[in-house]
């Protein structure tokens, strides 16, 4: 067994996105074909380096004992890998939900996902004054750092080898696939249907709407609109690489972002992409003529951490990723709710008078659909709208006209009590020594109309600007844009910001608020669009079934400019005539996710065990949470709770992927069973028009997942099969002209 495991950075992108088996701890093999890689024995230590390594080149040192330590070795590697990526390209952050804790140059993560471990591994940052990281420790639970330190041995062997084993001849293992215990040719892993070297993409793979968009130059904004499989992140992907190395090859002048609304797309689907796109990864290694990296990919609240220094002043945001932020934003609502409702303050002088919100002076509190639509409130308009008990904001929201698409609140108390819980929800979030996401945004925004940046942004500023998931940013965070950009960038006072979306895939409402104008002119100039229309990744029959969805939008009255964003499903399948859908009825739930899974593995035996493309993907939040749990399917599913989790779909081989449809967005697997299309959900008489878009861009965006089969699974303990089928879906009538 080796001491150490040395990996040079330049390596890491390719270990990151490769599917690892426990047994390749045992010696750390790499195909003999592997290209751009190779692996060096030298004085008990393993290298791992790339053709671009060289002496300077930054190391993650791994002490191989720790890995003895934990209970799947292979996971606790892929978070080192993706910690080495974090912390030497300093252009993104440690996923929230490993609970990164950081103390002078020593900082901790958790081994795995495990629900049952607390096991806590430890990385000291420039450890004896080098830029190389150490892993050096793992403990059972959270200890202090101030007493631990390092096993300086292994360090001093590994560093001392680094140059031997730079120089060493390479003796190739025996090409016999399948012993090596690591498989890095599948950098497409994760199902998303996407391949060919960049100069393959612009030459020949574009279509006409995608070849406009990328051939477009950066005199000005353009909005990239698709429906979900037309390839708008494919697109964003080619014409940044293009644009990225077409500068690199002429002036080198030119900085680019790629920002996103969710960590894993940014980290886990977009890098992946590029790495397909170039396995040479220059997008990594590329600087301007004055040495600044010319690429930043991330999120918009890496990139306020990044800029607001919060690391270095011990503040801790509650996520740095949009979905995930939100989730955890549901839980402090629930326990100021429960507040709200226990105090007589508030119940005494407004339970009489609420009616929306009646239900949070009751024992049980409000349900679910209540409850996110309290949510959606907060991140869409209160917050959005910096609104505040006792300011004017205040006074105003009680007396505003309200959308159509914003939660009833019929009465004065309904928006008083809205405001109390409000308040709570702020005192929760300060008591936890935490602030929300849109306070980061906010305060983020303040910053960008600072003294400060006005002197930092013609050398920090970015050039060219693209956003994916444009339709999940809130208005405020779409004003933030254009302060990102150097004064240089500008063309006759428009500016080079690319975005992609499809509102029709929004689970919130924040891309409701102020209109269709930030699509259209987001304060850097008027935009113009480009349309995809092609639909490569579902079939005909699934295309249908989506339009069908597509045409309960407009009965949801979403008046003004909006309907122009919304307007009819256009999309058309390239692909051949699948199976129509399929509508599935049980009576108990047990019955259903028994079932369902059941035939979830049998469909994963079919395609010969690629169980990464079998999805069981629920439509309730509730049962999502109970099925999670459940030890009679746990052998069977791998879960993707968040979008964090992407990355453990590498590992579902015979097993189905479990999850809810926000959560693989993006992705495409070639079964979906989409489970709990029940009447609960949707028959219920408060149900809001903002909570009715919701849950058909829920229904939209899981079915839209779907490349081949797609199963509607219902069951009647929760009311059956919903009435929005009945309306929709017509068994008998394929789409045929696609």
């Amino acid at each position: 067994m080796p001491k150490a495991l040395v990996i040079a950075e330049e390596a890491l992108v390719s270990l990151n996105v490769s599917l690892i088996d426990e047994t390749w701890t045992e010696n750390f093999e790499i195909p003999a074909n592997t290209v751009g890689l190779r692996r060096v024995e030298f004085d008990d230590c393993i290298y791992i380096l790339a053709e671009a390594s060289k002496e300077d080149s930054r190391f993650v040192i791994v002490d191989v004992d720790i890995l003895a330590k934990v209970e799947f070795p292979a996971d606790t590697l892929s978070r080192i890998f993706r910690a080495g990526i974090c912390k030497f390209d300093r252009t993104s952050a440690l996923p929230t939900n490993w609970q990164p804790f950081h103390e002078g140059p020593i900082f901790s993560i958790y081994v795995s996902n495990s629900r049952t471990s607390r096991q806590r591994l430890h990385f000291y940052q420039r450890a004896k004054d080098t830029e190389h990281l150490f892993v050096f420790l793992v403990t059972p639970d959270a200890v202090p750092f101030r007493g631990i330190s390092p096993n300086y041995g292994v360090f001093d062997r590994a560093v001392s080898g680094i140059l031997d084993a730079l120089v060493a001849e390479v003796v190739a293992p025996a090409e016999t696939f399948g012993e090596f215990g690591i498989l890095l040719s599948e950098h497409d892993g994760l199902g998303l249907g996407f391949d060919g070297l960049l100069n393959e993409w612009y030459n020949s793979k574009l279509n006409t709407a995608q070849r406009d968009f990328v051939t477009r130059d950066h005199s000005g904004p353009v909005r990239l609109r698709g429906a979900a499989g037309t390839g708008k992140t494919q697109a964003m992907a080619v014409k940044c690489l293009w644009d990225l190395y077409t500068d690199a090859d002429g002036d080198n002048q030119k900085t680019f972002a790629f920002i996103t609304h969710s960590s894993a797309l940014a980290h886990d689907v977009v890098r992946r992409l590029f790495l397909v796109l170039d396995p040479t990864q220059r997008w990594e290694k590329l600087t301007t003529s004055e040495g600044r990296p010319k690429l930043w990919i991330g999120t918009l609240y890496d990139l306020a951490q990044e800029r607001m220094s919060y690391e270095r002043k011990g503040l801790t945001p509650l996520s740095t990723d949009g979905l995930e932020g939100r989730e955890f934003q549901m839980d402090f609502i629930q326990d100021a709710i429960s507040k709200i409702g226990k105090n007589p303050r508030h119940a005494l002088p407004l339970r009489a008078k609420v009616k929306n919100l009646s239900a949070v002076f009751t024992p049980e509190g409000p349900g679910p659909s209540l409850l996110q639509d309290i949510a959606n409130e907060i991140a869409c308009v209160l917050d959005a709208d910096r609104v505040r008990k006792g300011h004017d904001s205040g006074k105003n929201y009680l007396t505003a006209r309200r959308e159509s698409w914003q939660m009833p609140l019929e009465t004065r108390a309904d928006r008083e009590l809205m405001l109390e819980i409000y308040d709570a929800y702020r005192a929760e979030l300060q008591s936890h020594k935490l602030f929300g996401m849109d306070q980061m945004i906010s305060d983020f925004e303040r910053y960008l109309v600072s003294h400060e940046w006005d002197h930092l942004r013609e050398t920090q500023g970015f050039d060219v600007i693209f956003v994916d998931e444009y339709h999940y940013f809130n208005r405020i965070e779409t004003m933030i844009f254009h302060n990102l950009f150097a004064p240089r960038a500008a063309v006759n006072g428009s500016l080079p910001l690319f975005m992609a979306y499809d509102l029709k895939q929004s689970i919130s409402d924040g891309a409701l608020n102020a209109g269709a104008a930030r699509f259209r002119n987001p304060k850097v100039g008027e935009s113009k669009q480009v349309e995809l229309q092609q639909v490569y990744r579902s079939t005909g029959e699934i295309v249908s079934f989506l339009r069908q969805i597509d045409g309960a939008f407009p009965a949801l009255n979403l008046e003004g400019e909006l309907a122009s964003e919304l307007e009819q499903y256009s999309g058309k399948s390239e692909r051949e005539l699948g199976a129509v859908p399929e509508i599935w009825e049980f009576d108990k739930n047990i019955e259903l996710i028994d079932k369902v899974v059941a035939d979830a593995k049998a469909e994963t035996v079919r395609l010969q065990g690629r169980g990464r493309q079998v999805a069981v993907l629920c439509m309730s939040m509730d049962m999502f949470r109970i099925y999670r749990e459940a030890g009679r399917i746990k052998e069977n599913v791998v879960r993707v709770e968040s979008r964090e989790d992407l990355d453990q779909l590498r590992y579902a081989k015979r097993k189905c992927v479990l999850s809810m449809p926000e959560y693989v967005a993006g992705l495409q697997f070639e079964t979906v069973y989409l489970i709990h299309v029940d009447a609960a959900d949707w028959a219920t008489h408060d149900l809001s028009v903002g909570a009715k878009r919701r849950y058909l861009s829920r229904l939209y965006l899981g079915a839209s997942r779907a490349a081949n089969r797609l199963i509607l699974v219902s069951s009647h303990e929760r009311g059956g099969a919903s009435p929005i089928l009945s309306g929709l879906y017509q068994a008998n009538s394929p789409d045929r002209e696609n």
